[in-house]
Formats: structure tokens, C-alpha cells, sequence
């Protein structure tokens, strides 16, 4: 008897390590090199890789993790270290984030990267300071991130700062009257709508704001609202998923003003979804890959689709191609980078010495621009490039050099 037991849990002990093997996703606190006794630094993911927001997560993961591919150990003090990341799923989900957060903590992360949603970012970023880890922020645009918090920092533009930069484009378009649609709870939207809205009246134009409930599929009601009203454009700072939903049933229920948008729309899945209803909407983005004067901008755009092109994953996570990238990518890339200086600079991977590197920081030519940080946290940026769909594609239009 004793025989067959030990016989059934050895069974049991193989198929379980069979199907640890079988997982393709990224482990969290997976520690390879530590266990083989290197030296390791350890640099969080927190990133949504489900929920609405999972497709712009993983488009930042590509940045964060051909970053480290290009720089994959760090020397300490005459020591050379393995960067190790470490990955904790948000789900896109304010009430989730700060289980993914604890978990980031637990395994002893030195600097946290993320998010995409600044929800996800503002509801973790107590539990990152009080554990003392800096966290750096991809585009998580909303004030609330960094604002009171010495250990969150960002490598994007901030919402006040879009707000105005889209508002002004609007009034330049011809919109003198119109509605914002906003995801009712959600931070970045809200928070960006109330900032468009501002500039917009602030400019002599009327602006009314819409909201609806996060799930909400049928803008029907909506588009009726906004026709009967004659509204001559529509701005909906609103998710990757519910963009196509927007544009297309706008056009389908014979609204047909001006529709605009800020980053999270500048993702080649919504003119693939929305097709020639997608035409002419614009929106902001955080880079161009055209930009030819951006050198490093030029460099990277190059290095990352080969790179994407060479992984069957890699190219699903980018959204199915490996032709274009979306501008949140080079913010994941920016905030490695950002990360990756700061513990050069401390020269150590204490998160309060790490902190304290950031806060200093001066980095010159990364895809984003050059990298300095206010007292805030927030990156000082001067530049909004406008873009819009244009049969399939996303097709630079504008920018905005303050």
C-alpha cells in the first residue's frame, strides 16, 4: 500500500511540474538568475495585461522589455548586476491594483515601472512609498499620480497640458460647440475631459460633458443626444476598446462633427475596427516615428519592429503587426531607461536611494525627448504630436512645440 501511495505522489509531482512548464506567461517573483547565485536588481511591471486596458499594457511591456533586452545588467560599485523583471497584472482595475502592487512589494522589487490607466497608478501609489520603491509612471497622464506622493514619478505629459494642447487644436478646427464623453469613474477619463472642457470654454466655446458606465456598449442614446443638439465636435478620452464603438455608432446613427481623442487612441487596432468611420478622427500621441529631427525616435522605431518582427508573441502583443508601434511604447522604453540611469546614478538597489537618483535625473536623447523631472515628479515636455486615421492607418498630422 505504502508502495502505491509514494508511486501515486510522484505522479502527482511530475504532472505539476509538467504544467508549471507549460506557462508562456511571464511569472511574477520568477528569480532564475538569484537562485544561480548572481547578483540581481530587481525592477517591477505593473501593467495591465487584462481588462480594457490590456492591449495598451502590453504595447508598454514591449518598450519596457526591449529596453532590457539592449541593457540587461547593470554595474554597482565594480559589480555587474542581472536586471531581473518582475511582472504583477493590475487588470485595469483600480480595486485590483493594489493586490498587484503588494505583490511587486513581497518580491523585493527596487523600482517599479507603470502603468497604463492612472486609476490603477493612483490607487498603488501609497502602498509603492510606504514600502519606499519609486515607481515611474509610462502614461499614466492624470495629476493625481504624483501629486503629494515622493516616490511616483512619470515619463509622460500630464493631462492639464494635453487638455489644453487638444482644446486649442479643436478651436483651430472650427469646433465652437462641444460634448465631451467621458467613462464615468475612471480618473484619466474623467480628469482629462474636465481639463479639455476647461480650455475649451476658457477659448469662447460651449462644452457639455457626457457620461457612461464602464461596460457600456450601446451609445445609441448617446448619439442621439448629441445630434439633436447639433454638436460640431465630440471628444472622448476614453479606452482602446471603447473607441471603435464611439466612432462607429456615431456614424451610424448620422452624427457626423468632428471627433477627437488623446493617447489612448493612437493604437492601429481602433482604425482596423472602426474602418472608414475612423477617417479624419485626430487625436494626441506622446511620439512620431516620422519625426525625422528625433534622432533616437528614428533609431528606436527601427531597432523595435525588428525586433517584434522576430517573435510570433511579440507581434500579437503589438496588436497583430509589426509595421507600426504605438506611441505608449517608447514610454515603457523611456521609463526602463529612466530607471536604469537612476540605479547607475545611486549606485545601489535601495529603493530610497534609487528615489532620490530619479529626483535628480538630467537624461539627454531618449525617444520621448530629454528626461528631467519637476518637483513633482512630472516629466517636463513640451511636445504633443497630433495625429489621425486615415484609410487603416494612423497618419501624423500636427504638433505642438510650446
Amino acid at each position: 500500500m505504502k508502495k502505491i501511495i509514494a508511486l501515486v505522489m510522484a505522479l502527482v509531482m511530475v504532472f505539476a511540474l509538467c504544467a508549471c512548464g507549460e506557462s508562456s506567461a511571464p511569472a511574477a517573483g520568477s528569480s532564475d538568475s538569484s537562485a544561480s547565485g548572481d547578483k540581481v536588481v530587481k525592477i517591477g511591471v505593473f501593467e495591465p495585461t487584462s481588462g480594457q486596458n490590456a492591449a495598451g499594457g502590453k504595447k508598454e511591456i514591449l518598450g519596457i522589455e526591449y529596453a532590457h533586452s539592449l541593457y540587461p545588467t547593470v554595474d554597482i560599485n565594480g559589480e555587474t548586476y542581472n536586471i531581473e523583471l518582475v511582472y504583477a497584472d493590475n487588470a485595469s482595475d483600480a480595486a485590483k491594483a493594489p493586490s498587484a502592487a503588494q505583490l511587486l512589494i513581497s518580491n523585493n522589487v527596487s523600482v517599479v515601472l507603470g502603468t497604463y490607466g492612472s486609476g490603477c497608478a493612483i490607487a498603488a501609489g501609497d502602498l509603492f512609498a510606504e514600502a519606499n520603491i519609486p515607481a515611474i509612471g509610462t502614461s499614466c497622464t492624470n495629476p493625481q499620480v504624483t501629486a503629494g506622493n515622493d516616490y511616483y514619478f512619470r515619463v509622460c505629459y500630464i493631462d492639464p497640458f494635453q487638455g489644453a494642447v487638444m482644446a486649442s487644436y479643436a478651436l483651430k478646427q472650427g469646433c465652437k460647440n462641444c460634448v465631451v464623453i467621458v467613462e464615468a469613474g475612471d480618473d484619466y477619463s474623467a480628469g482629462f475631459g474636465n481639463y479639455f472642457s476647461e480650455a475649451m470654454l476658457k477659448g469662447g466655446a460651449a462644452c457639455d460633458t457626457i457620461p457612461f458606465q464602464t461596460g457600456e456598449t450601446d451609445f445609441s442614446t448617446i448619439m442621439a443626444n448629441i445630434k439633436s443638439k447639433g454638436y460640431d465636435g465630440i471628444f472622448a478620452p476614453v479606452s482602446i476598446e471603447t473607441a471603435p464603438l464611439i466612432i462607429n455608432q456615431a456614424r451610424e446613427n448620422g452624427v457626423e462633427c468632428q471627433i477627437m481623442a488623446g493617447d489612448t487612441w493612437d493604437d492601429i487596432s481602433i482604425a482596423e475596427r472602426a474602418g472608414e468611420n475612423a477617417n479624419g478622427v485626430f487625436f494626441s500621441a506622446f511620439f512620431d516615428a516620422t519625426d525625422t529631427s528625433n534622432v533616437a525616435g528614428v533609431e528606436f522605431n527601427k531597432g523595435i519592429l525588428e525586433w517584434i518582427a522576430a517573435d510570433a508573441t511579440r507581434t500579437e502583443n503589438n496588436g497583430g503587426t509589426a509595421d507600426a508601434i504605438s506611441s505608449v511604447t517608447p514610454c515603457g522604453y523611456d521609463a526602463y531607461m529612466a530607471a536604469y540611469n537612476a540605479i547607475l546614478a545611486a549606485q545601489s538597489t535601495d529603493g530610497a536611494a534609487i528615489r532620490d537618483a530619479l529626483a535628480g535625473l538630467d537624461v539627454k536623447g531618449l525617444v520621448t525627448g530629454d528626461l528631467k523631472f519637476d518637483d513633482n515628479g512630472d516629466a517636463i515636455k513640451n511636445y504633443v504630436a497630433i495625429k489621425t486615421f486615415q484609410d487603416g492607418k494612423i497618419v501624423f498630422s500636427d504638433a505642438y512645440t510650446g
